[in-house]
């Protein structure tokens, strides 16, 4: 099974999502926040592949949308949140407890625009950074997740910067 794995898209990176979504044919996307309106672009251009959300912390007057959930894929459980109710730009002991709390063997988070994943003790932690703009040097990204049984496989992907920048 394969997931992809968006942040903080802003609403300023959606050609890019839909074209990764037609090349990667992901089993289903996960977006962890900020904006969920490009949430709603994914399932409409895209309404055969099941999309999962959260609420980030610039997702303002958006009813139905929780700040956290649990997605089961095959044997995994995968806890996402965007991350700024759990204190993530210091670090993730919080968002680790909660994912423990609730049997996951995966915490997926946003909101820090930086990609990262690491693992600690059994548990998968990862951020994919932003797919529109990042705070780091790095070009955005995004994550894809391998899922086998309950293994599971991540690996960030970055976009090449293809764009350039023209300033008059």
């Amino acid at each position: 099974m394969k997931l992809i794995v968006f942040s903080d898209s802003h609403h300023a990176n959606i050609t890019d999502m839909l074209v990764i979504i037609d090349e990667e044919k992901p089993d289903a996307v996960l977006h962890l926040g900020d904006l969920t309106a490009d949430v709603d672009d994914i399932r409409c251009v895209h309404p055969d592949v099941p999309v999962y959300n959260v609420r980030g912390n610039n997702d303002w007057n958006v009813e139905g949308v929780k700040d956290s959930m649990i997605i089961c894929a095959e044997q995994a459980r995968i806890f996402i949140t965007h991350g700024h109710l759990y204190g993530v730009r210091r670090n993730t002991l919080a968002l680790e407890e909660a994912a423990r709390k609730n049997g996951c063997n995966a915490a997926l988070y946003g909101h820090t625009h930086e990609a990262e994943v690491t693992r600690k003790h059994d548990m998968l932690i990862a951020n994919p950074g932003s797919i529109s703009m990042p705070y780091t040097a790095d070009p955005p990204s995004y994550l894809r997740l391998e899922i086998h049984g309950e293994h599971i496989e991540p690996e960030l992907v970055y976009l090449e910067m293809q764009k350039k920048k023209r300033w008059y």
